[in-house]
Protein backbone atom coordinates (compact mmCIF):
# COMPACT_ATOMS: atom_id res chain seq x y z
CA UNK A 1 0.00 0.00 0.00
CA UNK A 2 0.96 3.61 -0.54
CA UNK A 3 -0.18 6.65 1.40
CA UNK A 4 -0.06 10.41 1.15
CA UNK A 5 0.80 11.64 4.63
CA UNK A 6 2.36 14.36 6.69
CA UNK A 7 5.47 13.04 8.43
CA UNK A 8 5.76 14.60 11.86
CA UNK A 9 8.63 16.99 12.50
CA UNK A 10 10.62 17.13 15.70
CA UNK A 11 9.93 17.12 18.56
CA UNK A 12 6.69 15.22 17.82
CA UNK A 13 8.44 12.65 15.63
CA UNK A 14 10.65 11.69 18.57
CA UNK A 15 7.78 11.77 21.04
CA UNK A 16 5.79 9.25 18.99
CA UNK A 17 8.84 7.01 18.64
CA UNK A 18 9.32 7.19 22.44
CA UNK A 19 5.68 6.19 22.98
CA UNK A 20 6.15 3.24 20.60
CA UNK A 21 9.23 2.11 22.51
CA UNK A 22 7.42 2.39 25.86
CA UNK A 23 4.40 0.46 24.57
CA UNK A 24 6.72 -2.28 23.34
CA UNK A 25 8.71 -2.34 26.58
CA UNK A 26 5.78 -2.11 29.03
CA UNK A 27 3.13 -4.14 27.20
CA UNK A 28 4.89 -6.00 24.39
CA UNK A 29 2.74 -4.28 21.76
CA UNK A 30 3.22 -1.75 19.01
CA UNK A 31 5.38 -1.63 15.97
CA UNK A 32 9.07 -1.06 16.55
CA UNK A 33 9.90 2.50 15.57
CA UNK A 34 12.26 1.29 12.84
CA UNK A 35 9.36 -0.12 10.79
CA UNK A 36 7.10 2.90 10.86
CA UNK A 37 7.30 6.64 10.40
CA UNK A 38 5.34 8.95 12.75
CA UNK A 39 2.67 10.49 10.52
CA UNK A 40 -0.98 11.06 9.81
CA UNK A 41 -2.60 10.16 6.49
CA UNK A 42 -4.75 11.91 3.89
CA UNK A 43 -5.14 9.18 1.28
CA UNK A 44 -4.15 5.52 0.94
CA UNK A 45 -4.18 3.46 -2.24
CA UNK A 46 -2.68 0.34 -3.76
CA UNK A 47 -1.04 2.30 -6.58
CA UNK A 48 -0.49 5.85 -7.83
CA UNK A 49 0.52 7.17 -11.22
CA UNK A 50 3.82 8.54 -9.93
CA UNK A 51 4.32 11.27 -12.54
CA UNK A 52 0.84 12.68 -12.04
CA UNK A 53 1.05 12.22 -8.25
CA UNK A 54 4.25 14.24 -7.97
CA UNK A 55 2.61 17.03 -9.98
CA UNK A 56 -0.41 17.05 -7.65
CA UNK A 57 1.82 17.21 -4.58
CA UNK A 58 4.01 19.98 -6.04
CA UNK A 59 1.00 22.07 -7.10
CA UNK A 60 -0.62 21.64 -3.68
CA UNK A 61 2.58 22.48 -1.83
CA UNK A 62 3.08 25.83 -3.55
CA UNK A 63 -0.47 26.91 -2.69
CA UNK A 64 -0.47 25.64 0.90
CA UNK A 65 1.64 27.38 3.52
CA UNK A 66 2.75 25.38 6.57
CA UNK A 67 0.21 25.44 9.40
CA UNK A 68 -0.37 24.00 12.86
CA UNK A 69 -2.83 21.32 13.98
CA UNK A 70 -3.71 20.28 17.51
CA UNK A 71 -3.68 16.79 18.97
CA UNK A 72 -5.13 15.68 22.24
CA UNK A 73 -6.39 12.59 23.97
CA UNK A 74 -6.49 8.94 23.07
CA UNK A 75 -8.68 7.24 20.51
CA UNK A 76 -9.59 3.64 19.83
CA UNK A 77 -10.83 2.12 16.60
CA UNK A 78 -12.62 -0.96 18.01
CA UNK A 79 -12.28 -4.46 16.65
CA UNK A 80 -10.84 -7.86 17.36
CA UNK A 81 -7.44 -6.14 17.39
CA UNK A 82 -8.16 -2.51 18.35
CA UNK A 83 -6.15 0.41 17.00
CA UNK A 84 -4.88 3.00 19.49
CA UNK A 85 -4.20 6.51 18.24
CA UNK A 86 -3.81 10.18 19.05
CA UNK A 87 -6.62 12.19 17.38
CA UNK A 88 -5.65 15.14 15.18
CA UNK A 89 -8.25 17.93 15.33
CA UNK A 90 -9.72 18.97 11.98
CA UNK A 91 -8.73 22.62 11.84
CA UNK A 92 -10.07 24.75 8.96
CA UNK A 93 -6.64 24.59 7.27
CA UNK A 94 -6.37 20.81 7.64
CA UNK A 95 -9.91 20.31 6.37
CA UNK A 96 -9.24 22.59 3.39
CA UNK A 97 -6.05 20.71 2.52
CA UNK A 98 -7.75 17.32 2.68
CA UNK A 99 -10.78 18.53 0.73
CA UNK A 100 -8.52 19.91 -2.02
CA UNK A 101 -6.26 16.83 -2.11
CA UNK A 102 -8.83 14.05 -2.08
CA UNK A 103 -10.34 14.37 -5.59
CA UNK A 104 -6.95 15.08 -7.15
CA UNK A 105 -5.42 12.03 -5.47
CA UNK A 106 -8.38 9.88 -6.46
CA UNK A 107 -7.74 10.83 -10.09
CA UNK A 108 -4.17 9.45 -9.95
CA UNK A 109 -4.83 6.42 -7.72
CA UNK A 110 -5.98 2.84 -8.09
CA UNK A 111 -7.42 0.84 -5.21
CA UNK A 112 -8.08 3.71 -2.78
CA UNK A 113 -9.25 2.98 0.74
CA UNK A 114 -12.64 4.60 1.29
CA UNK A 115 -12.14 5.32 4.99
CA UNK A 116 -9.87 8.23 4.01
CA UNK A 117 -12.65 9.81 1.90
CA UNK A 118 -13.73 13.24 3.21
CA UNK A 119 -16.97 11.97 4.75
CA UNK A 120 -15.13 9.15 6.58
CA UNK A 121 -11.72 10.67 7.28
CA UNK A 122 -10.59 10.80 10.89
CA UNK A 123 -7.03 12.15 11.02
CA UNK A 124 -4.91 10.39 13.62
CA UNK A 125 -1.41 9.34 14.65
CA UNK A 126 -1.34 5.58 15.16
CA UNK A 127 0.21 4.34 18.38
CA UNK A 128 -0.56 0.64 18.07
CA UNK A 129 -2.42 -1.81 15.88
CA UNK A 130 -2.55 -5.46 14.81
CA UNK A 131 -1.21 -6.78 18.11
CA UNK A 132 -3.27 -5.15 20.87
CA UNK A 133 -6.03 -7.29 22.35
CA UNK A 134 -9.16 -5.93 24.04
CA UNK A 135 -7.84 -7.26 27.38
CA UNK A 136 -4.74 -5.07 27.09
CA UNK A 137 -6.68 -1.87 26.39
CA UNK A 138 -7.43 -0.95 30.01
CA UNK A 139 -3.84 -0.95 31.27
CA UNK A 140 -2.50 0.68 28.10
CA UNK A 141 -5.13 3.43 28.07
CA UNK A 142 -4.52 4.06 31.78
CA UNK A 143 -0.81 4.51 31.09
CA UNK A 144 -1.41 6.68 28.00
CA UNK A 145 -3.82 8.83 30.01
CA UNK A 146 -0.84 9.91 32.11
CA UNK A 147 1.16 11.04 29.06
CA UNK A 148 1.12 14.53 27.61
CA UNK A 149 -0.62 14.15 24.26
CA UNK A 150 -1.88 17.72 23.74
CA UNK A 151 0.49 18.93 21.05
CA UNK A 152 0.67 21.72 18.48
CA UNK A 153 2.01 19.89 15.43
CA UNK A 154 3.47 21.66 12.41
CA UNK A 155 2.17 20.48 9.02
CA UNK A 156 5.12 21.13 6.73
CA UNK A 157 5.12 18.35 4.14
CA UNK A 158 3.22 15.96 1.93
CA UNK A 159 5.02 12.64 1.75
CA UNK A 160 4.40 9.48 -0.24
CA UNK A 161 4.97 6.50 2.04
CA UNK A 162 5.11 2.93 0.85
CA UNK A 163 4.16 0.25 3.36
CA UNK A 164 6.08 -2.83 2.33
CA UNK A 165 4.35 -4.91 5.00
CA UNK A 166 7.48 -4.72 7.11
CA UNK A 167 8.41 -1.07 7.08
CA UNK A 168 7.30 2.32 5.82
CA UNK A 169 9.59 3.85 3.22
CA UNK A 170 9.36 7.49 2.13
CA UNK A 171 9.40 7.51 -1.68
CA UNK A 172 8.80 11.22 -2.27
CA UNK A 173 8.49 14.30 -0.06
CA UNK A 174 7.25 17.77 -0.94
CA UNK A 175 7.64 20.67 1.48
CA UNK A 176 4.74 23.09 1.89
CA UNK A 177 5.66 26.64 0.94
Amino acid sequence: MHGIVTVLAEPHHGWVEALWRELKQRYGVGRPEATSVPHFSYHVAAEYDMVRLKAVLAETAVTTPPFTVRTTGIGIFPGELPVLYIPVARSPQLQALHTALWPRLQAVAQGSLDYYAPQNWFPHITLGHNDITPDQLGPIVTWLNGQSLAWDVQVTNLTLLHDTGGRHVALHRTELT
